[in-house]
């Protein structure tokens, strides 16, 4: 009854002097603090008349929560009115309120995680615990900057990238897909590789990632479709030239299992991880990611894979997506890392004379096309000329930065091996500027 209490009297306090609403605003109060749900609805009014620019007062707020709530609440605002004594002391009314809330959330994850000890996923809820203490233990706007803090905080960046311009971003070891992206992939972000099915997504990040690997750069790739055997496989068609059928079949011949055992000698020193788990959430991958001293890049195959925590299994797709695409995006701001994710593309481009993929071909995206630092939709022409037939001689295929954050968006083209699933630069002559 005390937090009820309270809840109106942030309501009441809010009706008396609307201008305390600014002590709303450094208090960090939400909605979802509110457990009574009349006044979570009257709070939510209030902050909708605040943002049309409209009078804060009772009759008003009655009649926009009555359209709301199909309901009176003139019983409810008499309540907020009569329990508040006073609106100076709303700063306390809003703490009380918020450290109610955080109580309740609190309670709430010990109970799932000690029932998650005997009977179901504790590594996922020892995530969601220790996500919500980070969150509680940061403070009441601890994430609010000021202008010199701000300053500082870019200047201290600014000297890093002068030093040393890799500080800023992880190359992809491609030089024309690095100026394209703006000098390589960017730390916090998120790099999104489009394509249907067969045309190269996993061929090209394993390319990347080989890049990043042998320069001494620690890389962990989520191979939700594929398995240890399978990577491992296409890493050494890439780096030997032995075919990668001929290698998954066991059927090399000659002098190709000498380089192969040679591959996997020099292999063992290289910073390359991988998890084959298709039953990882966006929570679960970002543990192991910190697990890997120094990582410099995560590859996720494919983001369409990455299941929801199970309180989310009963919503639509598209909302499915979305939670999915942010919890990519935060996890990527956490690690300080870019974060290469990849997507299939739906089927509306092979009907098109043009078989071209456009970021609207992103399948059941949800909000990728926001969060996503870069879209990169890649794209063969001789597939379709063959009538969707598997090439093996050398072909072209484009990389088209469709998004790009940091820098212009535009079309780059490399080689195309299928056999042995490399992609190379073509060769051009530098321009002079």
């Amino acid at each position: 009854m005390a937090r009820r209490n309270e809840e109106l009297s942030v309501i009441g306090a809010l009706l008396i002097d609307p201008k305390t609403i600014e002590n709303v605003d450094r208090s960090g109060l939400c909605a979802d603090d509110f457990a009574d749900p009349a006044a979570r609805l009257a709070f939510e009014t209030i902050q909708a008349l605040r943002a049309g620019g409209e009078k804060i007062d009772p009759l008003v707020l009655n009649d926009r929560m009555t359209k709301a709530g199909e309901t009176d609440y003139t019983a409810l605002i008499a309540e907020a009115l009569k329990t508040t004594p006073t609106a100076a002391n709303i700063g306390e009314y809003c703490r009380i309120v918020k450290d109610a809330a955080e109580r309740a959330k609190f309670a709430e994850a010990v109970s799932r995680a000690s029932e998650a000890a005997f009977y179901g996923n504790w590594r996922a809820e020892a995530d969601n615990m220790l996500s919500l203490l980070q969150t509680m233990s940061g403070g009441e706007n601890a994430d609010v900057m000021g202008s010199e803090e701000l300053g500082t905080a870019f200047a201290d960046y600014y000297e890093q990238v002068k030093a040393n311009s890799e500080a800023a971003y992880c190359k992809t070891g491609f030089q024309d897909l690095d100026r394209q992206l703006g000098g390589g992939m960017f730390k916090s972000e998120v790099y999104i590789i489009g394509a249907r099915p067969g045309m190269g997504k996993t061929t090209l990040a394993i390319n990347i990632a080989e890049n990043i690997v042998n320069s001494g750069r620690p890389v962990l790739m989520v191979s939700m479709e594929m398995t240890a055997q399978q990577i491992a496989a296409k890493r050494i068609s890439v780096e030997t030239g032995i075919s990668y059928t001929s290698l998954i079949a066991g059927n090399i011949k000659g002098g190709e299992e000498a380089q192969m055992q040679d591959w996997l000698v020099e292999s063992k020193s290289k910073p390359f991880f991988l998890t084959t788990r298709s039953d990882l959430t966006v929570a679960e991958i970002g543990r192991r990611a910190r697990q890997v001293p120094d990582l410099a890049c995560l590859i996720i195959d494919y983001i369409g894979l990455v299941p929801v925590p199970q309180s989310s299994q009963q919503k639509p797709r598209y909302e499915q997506m979305t939670e999915i695409s942010a919890g990519i995006k935060a996890l990527a701001k956490s690690l300080n890392i870019p974060i290469l994710a990849l997507c299939q593309l739906n089927r509306e481009n092979t009907s098109r004379q043009d078989k071209r993929p456009t970021m609207a071909d992103l399948r059941d995206s949800g909000a990728i096309e926001q969060d996503a630092g870069a879209i990169i939709l890649l794209h063969r022409p001789e597939y379709y000329q063959q009538n969707e037939e598997e090439s093996h001689g050398i072909e072209e295929i484009e990389l088209n930065v469709a998004k790009n954050r940091h820098a212009e968006p535009g079309v780059v083209r490399f080689y195309w091996n299928g056999t042995v699933g490399r992609i190379s630069q073509i060769a051009r002559e530098e321009l002079p500027f």
